[in-house]
């Protein structure tokens, strides 16, 4: 079970301690409604490297699909949990910094 910590408002928070706890998926399809694979499709993942820079997205693209600032940084930080419980993964600090740079159009 995941360790509580408090955030920067005060109010606890559980920080995940094994993959299904970070629930990728979940947080995908919360995030644009669609799959870990369609997601990967559209943000140019491939195992171990990224094939679409942040400026290759424009905002009305990312709201198109349903991917506001606040969805980004969410699956953004639930690879960062995948990159801290797993830190041989070869993918997931890349997608992180990815997906808080695309955020960044939004703002």
């Amino acid at each position: 079970m995941g360790i509580l910590v408090q955030n920067t408002s005060g109010n606890p928070r559980k920080i995940p301690q094994t993959l299904k706890e970070v629930d990728l998926s979940g947080r995908i399809r919360a995030a644009g409604g669609s799959s870990l694979k369609e997601a990967g499709e559209f943000f140019g993942w491939e195992p171990a490297r990224i094939t679409r820079a942040p400026t290759d997205f424009t905002k009305d693209q990312l709201l198109a699909r349903g991917w506001t600032k606040e969805r980004l940084l969410d699956v953004a930080e639930g690879y960062e949990h995948i990159a801290r419980i797993t830190p041989n993964n070869p993918s997931a600090a890349g997608r992180a910094a990815q997906l808080r740079e695309i955020a960044k159009l939004l703002d």
